[in-house]
């Protein structure tokens, strides 16, 4: 019994995460209906070799003039981070505004988990075309 106690956290194997996984550019679905995409996040490989297991779910948002788009995806690296922005992104050579996310649960990147993000985006994008 000890041999088992011992030995047994070698074999633990971690549940697979579960994320939202779409692109609103392409699948218009992905922004008000996104429970559709839900998919289970592959351990990225080359080659056979596995490089990256899943470390959470992210969600990005962004914004270039009058466009918005909704990038729902796993992450496999970085940590958790919310109302992060980035605006010297540059979209078709035009300048864009980013907002991301990334957290650690199941299902986290929908969007129940970031309506503040697009309040903060809409706001910081309307005072930005305000003084640009």
């Amino acid at each position: 019994m000890r041999l088992f106690i011992v030995f047994a956290p070698l074999f633990a194997v971690s549940a697979p995460l579960n994320c939202y996984i779409c692109n609103s550019k392409k699948q218009p679905d992905c922004i008000d209906n996104y429970q559709a995409f839900n998919t289970i996040c592959p351990v990225r490989s080359l080659g056979g070799v596995k490089l990256h297991e899943p470390v959470g779910c992210r969600v990005t948002r962004q914004y270039s003039k009058e466009k918005m788009w909704i990038i729902r995806e796993c992450g496999y690296l970085g940590e958790e981070r919310e109302r992060k922005f980035n605006t010297t992104t540059y979209l078709n050579g035009e300048p864009a505004t980013c907002v991301f996310s990334q957290c650690s649960e199941n299902l986290c990147n929908s969007a129940e988990s970031s309506n503040y993000f697009l309040t903060a985006a809409a706001v910081f994008v309307a005072i930005f075309k305000l003084f640009a």
